[in-house]
């Protein structure tokens, strides 16, 4: 590969991870930022008892039978340089959930995966490793969401991945579609090897791309005809809210026309096939699918605890699309980008906590853990790894490579730390829920605060 070359790529990848990163703050030992509404969940007080192995408390019981997901407070302060993890039991059920490195102060740990044995007096064990939690008194959220997955159910991903990422088992197997806003047109230089012109790589990467995002939710049941990319641009998103009637070109080259990778879509819920880059464009598309879809249930990302620049601005679409949509929906909100792409801890298989935030105050309507079964998970793997941005290219792999060459680039993003074979595949996926104006604060208080920076 010419230097030229290479340092256009290792510069492409600085970018789009700064655009990821740059809002990223990471708790310190405070408590974290999530204020949860009044009335749209049980909060008890529950005793948490010191044990020879971490602490315990009795399961006070739930006014609601039909409750699908709790959470318990913990204060913990991790142990430095371990990965501090917890095992939670209640009779024969366990559960594990790893923590963040070093972390201190208030948690939510997940105790949804206990509820067959959560019967009033049920003693729950946490069993602590590498972390200590602070015996006393501690808050229990129970949650009934209630949600009908029989439902119409709308998955918006800002890139194409992101749907099977946060919510392949979610929408695996039901009725929904899924909408890709970007072609995923930026990022690392993958095939730079093939396409020394910058340009002519990320058209090529983007078509590839927006072909995945509407074939691979095959693997959950969702067939092309019920996907579709919108074909806007990679990592521009912000830019062209920032002036929303002007046409915005790529990242990486002179194209402002979205037709080059609408061509990947099979389905037809938008009949366009072609349109300049813009914001407007973005959301009259939005709109036009979600009167088309008239979804029940709308899946989206969550731009306060997602710091990735596209995913913030994918919900902003989305809420000003709504102003033309007046169906009702629940809305699920998600993040795939927060804590340096740490979250979720520990290894593939684990369960799945909220994340540390002590950022902004978060108005928390509810909260839904949606259990991941061990052949989902295994058939999200599968999933994630047909996705070309996931994986090394064919050039990286020892059978392409002249002998003695190292299968990696130079910015190449495979660490492990933050590899998503090894976040997505969970015991559960987490959503936070909202009614539609819980929906449009959560937007309001996400663009008061841009403004303000």
């Amino acid at each position: 590969m010419k230097k030229s070359t290479l340092a256009h790529a290792a510069a492409a990848s600085l970018l789009w991870a700064g655009l990821a990163l740059a809002a990223e703050q990471v708790p310190s030992a405070a408590d974290d930022s999530y204020a949860f509404v009044a009335g749209k969940g049980e909060e008890t007080k529950v005793a948490f008892a010191a044990t020879g192995t971490g602490v315990s408390f009795a399961w006070p019981g739930a006014a609601a039978a039909d409750w699908d997901t709790a959470l318990v407070s913990a204060r913990i302060a991790a142990q430095a340089g371990v990965e501090p993890w917890v095992e939670m039991v209640a009779g024969p059920a366990r559960a594990t959930l790893y923590l963040d490195a070093d972390g201190k102060g208030l948690r939510w740990l997940n105790l949804s995966a206990l509820k067959p044995q959560l019967q009033k007096g049920a003693t729950v064990e946490i069993q602590t490793h590498g972390v200590a939690i602070e015996a006393g008194s501690a808050t229990l959220r129970v949650f009934s969401n209630r949600l009908d997955l029989t439902k119409t159910i709308l998955v918006v991903a800002p890139h194409p991945d992101d749907a099977e990422i946060a919510a392949f088992g979610f929408y695996a197997g039901r009725n929904a579609s899924i909408v890709t806003v970007t072609s995923g047109n930026a990022g690392d230089a993958n095939y730079a090897n093939e396409f020394p012109d910058p340009a002519e790589q990320y058209l090529f990467k983007g078509f590839l791309r927006a072909v995945d995002s509407v074939t691979v939710p095959w693997q959950g049941g969702i067939p092309p005809e019920r996907c579709f990319n919108l074909g806007y641009f990679d990592a521009r998103l912000k830019t062209m809210h920032g002036k929303p009637n002007e046409i915005v070109p790529e990242l990486y080259g002179p194209n402002t026309d979205v037709a080059p990778y609408r061509r990947a879509n099979v389905g037809r819920l938008l009949p366009d096939l072609k349109g300049p880059n813009r914001w407007s464009n973005v959301v009259d598309d939005l709109a036009a699918i979600l009167k088309k879809v008239k979804p029940q249930i709308v899946v989206m990302p969550y731009p306060q605890l997602d710091t990735h620049g596209d995913h913030q601005y994918a919900a902003v679409a989305v809420a000003e699309a709504l102003e033309k949509y007046k169906g009702t929906a629940t809305f699920l909100l998600y993040t795939n980008h927060t804590f340096r792409n740490l979250y979720p801890f520990g290894p593939a298989g684990t369960g799945m906590s909220l994340a540390p935030y002590s950022s902004q105050e978060l108005s928390v309507q509810s909260v839904y853990s949606h259990p991941v079964s061990k052949d989902v998970q295994r058939r999200k793997l599968y999933a994630l790894e047909t996705m070309h941005d996931l994986r090394l290219n064919p050039t990286e792999q020892n059978g392409c490579l002249p002998p003695g060459t190292e299968p990696k680039r130079p910015d190449y993003p495979r660490v492990n730390s933050v590899d998503y074979f090894r976040r997505g595949p969970r015991a559960e996926e987490v959503f936070f829920v909202y009614d539609r104006d819980g929906v449009k604060n959560v937007i309001q208080s996400f663009l008061k605060k841009e403004s303000a920076q």
